[in-house]
């Protein structure tokens, strides 16, 4: 590690120069770091020119953004937002502040940071730093250190590849400390699901387990917001999906019965009669959007 006394802290600053490959991603990384801090250590103010977001390991901290202050412990986090001007010391009571952090930029980066529940509003989140989210930071620093000023290609994708994974740890934590999702959330997540993987031979067990609940409450629950039980709405979508492709293509009908999920075209054809009142030929003979 290099680490450098600065006066005010001891610390680690690690660089990174994007390549074009990077850049043509939604995020990138810029810079990161570590230090220890000695009493009195303050940062700022400073107007960011990219995003930073700080891990506090251990200890107390001060935030001040606009006219608001923020206490921040071990454990939680806050990000810098980019355009905005940050100030933070170390609390003069705590006996020892350690930070991380890390600085990246991209049109995706504010999205990502939101979809943590990290909002210019709202900069900070408590006691998320967990050991998965330290390891993919630790990661993403050995690669900096190790590779330092490498423009190839598989240094880039391993890049991306360590930052999208801290990313996900971060996105992980928040989601174990959100409440259950409300029954309209879960029903439009299921249907959803549905619509993307009912030709993947999808099961209830499945769609159930997706939601943490067991196959009979699933069940009964999505027939009553929906008014088919899921099984029916798989039918329906896969269905839906066979007229589409008989009016609005020429494929034949035992390539949109594979297609579908279905391991014969007899099986389809049965299955199609039923919910059309016609076999697929037929369908296709009286032309597309009649009755």
């Amino acid at each position: 590690m290099y680490w450098k006394d600065y006066g005010h802290e001891h610390a680690e600053f690690l660089y990174h120069t994007p390549g074009s490959w990077e850049q043509e991603q939604s995020v990138w990384v810029v810079r990161g770091g570590q230090s220890v801090t000695k009493p009195g250590y303050q940062a700022g103010p400073r107007r960011m020119d990219c995003y930073s977001l700080h891990l506090v390991t251990e200890g107390r901290l001060i935030l001040r953004e606009a006219e608001r202050e923020i206490q921040l412990l071990g454990g939680d986090l806050f990000c810098k937002f980019k355009g905005r001007s940050y100030t933070y010391h170390r609390d003069p009571h705590c006996k020892r502040l350690t930070l991380s952090w890390l600085a990246f930029d991209g049109p995706g980066a504010e999205s990502l940071l939101g979809s943590s529940g990290i909002t210019p509003s709202v900069p900070y989140l408590r006691g998320r730093i967990g050991a998965a989210l330290q390891s993919a930071l630790t990661e993403l620093f050995q690669l900096i250190r190790n590779t330092p000023g490498s423009d190839s290609l598989p240094y880039a994708l391993e890049m991306q590849s360590l930052l999208l994974k801290f990313f996900a740890s971060l996105n992980r934590t928040t989601l174990e400390k959100q409440p259950a999702p409300s029954t309209m959330e879960w029903v439009r997540q299921s249907i959803r699901y549905i619509e993307l993987h009912a030709a993947e031979g999808l099961s209830v067990e499945q769609l159930a387990a997706l939601t943490g609940m067991n196959r009979n409450y699933f069940s009964t629950a999505f027939a009553e917001q929906v008014g088919l039980s899921p099984l029916q709405y798989i039918s329906k979508v896969r269905m839906d999906k066979a007229a589409e492709l008989l009016d609005s293509t020429a494929a034949s009908v035992t390539e949109i019965a594979y297609s579908l999920g279905y391991g014969n075209p007899f099986a389809f054809s049965r299955a199609f009669a039923k919910y059309a009142g016609m076999p697929p030929s037929a369908y296709r003979k009286r032309g597309p959007n009649k009755q």
